[in-house]
């Protein structure tokens, strides 16, 4: 009885070291996944807002990959190198400087920036008091705002000249194009607008001075009304009777008479109101 109880203690130890070895196996084998699965996982954070991500090696494949976070839904880049805590490094990308131009005196400010650095107006402001006062030029300021952000694109150009066109404020059309030369330095596109905007002007003022011509040749000669070519009429024959009486004397006595009543006849012809008439 003795030598079966230390049997069953024997058993129950050797036992108790086997499920000891097997759980020390478990554990290592657990603990060189982890190593294994560490080794192919990439871990790195937000350089924004710091949150942390895992991934795995194959997102090095070809060029450095750039990722959206998803908390601050900002940009960045991920390096394939790591920093001393073991995490890969991310940097931030950098966004391209955009530019607006004033709506005052057309000078390029930052996009974000309300104000202007050249003229010192608040663009939000002076639009809202431009809108009021000035519908029509507020609504050339939209439409070049439109061409300053495709400035490339030659329908938005259009767009704007035939607008300025219709408007009569070609000038407008004219000082934009230039401020705009005067801050980018020479630029072909301007110098073709430019050029545009001339030709447009020089054909609205020939639509302009045309009618301003033909009225003014009108009233310079303006067409004889039936009184002024009754008393032209008179003076004719006043000045036909003292040629006949030059040459054939009839009524000696009378070319004093006839004389003062042709000269009257023509100046009153001749000076008389066009637009009155001889009623009959």
């Amino acid at each position: 009885m003795k030598k079966f109880k230390t049997l069953v203690m024997l058993i129950s130890v050797s036992h108790s070291v086997i499920r000891g070895k097997t759980q020390m196996n478990m554990e290592l084998n657990n603990s060189q996944e982890l190593n294994r699965l560490s080794e192919q996982e990439v871990r790195f954070r937000c350089p924004h807002c710091q949150k942390l991500y895992r991934t795995s090696t194959d997102v090095f494949e070809g060029s450095e990959p750039e990722f959206d976070c998803s908390d601050c839904n900002k940009a960045f880049l991920l390096h394939n190198r790591c920093d001393d805590f073991g995490l890969y490094v991310a940097s931030m990308v950098q966004e391209p400087v955009q530019f607006d131009s004033c709506p005052k005196c057309s000078s390029l400010k930052p996009h974000k920036s309300d104000e202007c650095p050249t003229c010192g107006v608040l663009g939000s402001k002076y639009l809202e008091l431009q809108k009021l006062e000035s519908p029509a030029l507020f609504e050339l300021n939209q439409i070049w705002k439109r061409v300053m952000q495709g400035f490339d694109q030659d329908s938005l150009h259009q767009e704007f000249l035939n607008e300025c066109h219709r408007k009569m404020a070609l000038n407008f059309a004219f000082q934009k194009y230039s401020d705009l030369q005067k801050t980018l330095g020479y630029d072909s596109l301007c110098k073709q607008y430019l050029r545009q905007i001339e030709l447009r002007l020089e054909q609205q003022l020939k639509a302009v001075q045309q009618p301003a011509n033909e009225k003014a040749k009108a009233q310079t000669t303006p067409p004889m009304s039936k009184m002024q070519w009754v008393f032209m009429g008179l003076g004719a024959v006043g000045m036909a009777s003292l040629i006949y009486n030059k040459f054939v004397p009839t009524f000696p006595n009378f070319n004093g008479l006839v004389m003062m009543l042709t000269v009257l006849a023509f100046g009153i012809g001749l000076f008389s109101n066009s637009k009155s008439d001889l009623k009959l």
